[in-house]
């Protein structure tokens, strides 16, 4: 079982808000611009994946950024294609941010069209035409998940002369080993950490979305002076205030990713431990899409759940609001990896608790925003029992203890995880790196 640590043990010095608390006014300068660039940005009207950067640049754009969100034109693992056939990017605009799409291939699964995928778009990030037109940056943030494109980003920083800042999102190679996906001292992920060791070094400032992840970055030689955490979030405001209703069937939800690393298996048997030894009439809906999906079904329908287990296919992220209002409690649940020693960092997680809903969460984490929060019932990381103990105990508690729990969740998220204070702190690391001296080239202008 891995210790937990509160958030109010997180050293100062990692925090991101140590710029945002303390920065004078004078830093504020309008109409820097910042490049952004990460292969899975979405653009939450047509996606339901995360929008961590589209929510902090939309907030850096009122806080008077320029800024460019560059990414690949292809959807994770969908059939999404938003550049035409015969032409390169794309560029769109929404809320002040422009997209910069860059054309890659579609795909399905983690196999050889995404590896293509990766290739396509670290490549094109290289050629100076693939930006051409975009205000010339005075900071670049390379983003993973792979590092391939984080590398392509800090080319295009040394081009231009501008300071590179790395965002670390996962820890790879160490998630993917910790996953079983790849052997520790194989040759791919020797050459990953190399590739992350080198990152490391040509940023100004290091990212992190995992609260202690500078304790993995110390264990790699990286001055803890380096690191700011800015968490994932999400947008508040786009959650109505609202109570759990009080209709039957008493419905627990799922919204997400349905893959290995989502733990749905666990909450589907769970679920169905809960259905056998209680007569409250209710239901499991699981909202998104995954590779995991077609097994899950299966596994309803031998655990003869199959009527009270509701898929629902995915949707943009931005009717999530409305569908998370019809849950009674909201459901996650986190594989029990070493990996997680470090914290985690769910965009989902932040929306359930910007709902007003009770939060089961199974999970061994350092960190836990639920019980922080007193947001709900927090039982041991994939542990189908638990789970449904837990289902148990937020149908009979009272509905004014729902409400309590629901309450609690939105408090904590809207005063540590809004996307609206935490592109402010992004804005102040930006800044921070921007004003300090740093190595520049003559190679400025973006025509």
């Amino acid at each position: 079982m891995i210790n937990r640590r509160r958030l109010d043990s997180i050293p100062r010095f990692l925090r991101a808000d140590r710029y945002s608390m303390e920065r004078p006014k004078e830093m504020k300068k309008m109409y820097k611009s910042v490049w952004i660039v990460n292969h899975y940005i979405s653009d939450p009207r047509d996606t339901a994946s995360g929008s961590r950067h589209f929510s902090l640049a939309a907030g850096l754009a009122r806080l008077g950024w320029a800024v460019s969100l560059i990414a690949a034109s292809a959807g994770h693992n969908t059939d999404l294609q938003r550049v035409g056939k015969n032409e390169r990017s794309l560029t769109t605009e929404h809320l002040g941010v422009t997209f910069r799409w860059l054309r890659t291939s579609t795909y399905k699964g983690n196999g050889v069209g995404r590896v293509l995928g990766m290739l396509q778009f670290s490549i094109a990030l290289l050629r100076k035409r693939s930006v051409a037109g975009l205000a010339t940056p005075d900071v670049i943030v390379g983003s993973t998940v792979h590092p391939l494109a984080a590398w392509a980003a800090s080319v295009m920083a040394r081009r231009y002369g501008v300071p590179f800042v790395f965002e670390i999102r996962d820890l790879w190679p160490q998630t993917l080993i910790d996953m079983g996906k790849l052997r520790s001292g194989g040759l791919p992920a020797y050459l990953m950490r190399i590739l992350e060791r080198h990152l490391c070094k040509s940023a100004e400032t290091i990212i992190v979305l995992m609260p202690f992840a500078a304790d993995y970055l110390a264990g790699q030689g990286v001055s803890r002076d380096k690191v700011v955490w800015i968490s994932n979030g999400t947008d508040v405001d786009a959650f109505p205030p609202s109570e759990p209703p009080t209709s039957l069937p008493f419905t627990f939800m799922y919204f997400g990713a349905h893959g290995g690393a989502n733990g749905l298996e666990a909450i589907v048997q769970g679920y169905a431990m809960f259905r056998d030894s209680s007569d409250q009439e209710s239901r499991l809906m699981l909202i998104g899409d995954g590779p995991r999906r077609g097994a899950l079904r299966e596994l309803a329908a031998s655990l003869e759940c199959r009527d009270e287990l509701v898929f629902v296919d995915a949707v943009p992220k931005s009717e999530i609001p409305r569908i998370a209002g019809e849950a009674h409690c909201l459901v996650l649940n986190l594989l029990d990896l070493e990996l997680y020693k470090y914290g985690i960092s769910l965009n989902k997680l932040f929306d359930y608790m910007a709902a007003s809903r009770p939060i089961i969460i199974a999970s061994n984490a350092a960190n836990n925003p639920v019980r922080d929060a007193g947001g709900g019932v927090t039982v041991p990381a994939n542990d189908p029992s638990a789970i449904a103990k837990a289902m148990q105990t937020v149908v009979e508690a009272s509905h004014e203890q729902r409400v309590d729990w629901g309450t609690g969740a939105r408090r904590h998220v809207s005063e540590y995880f809004d996307y609206a204070r935490l592109s402010e702190d992004l804005d102040g690391a930006l800044n921070a790196v921007v004003e300090r001296p740093h190595i520049s080239s003559p190679a400025r202008s973006n025509e």
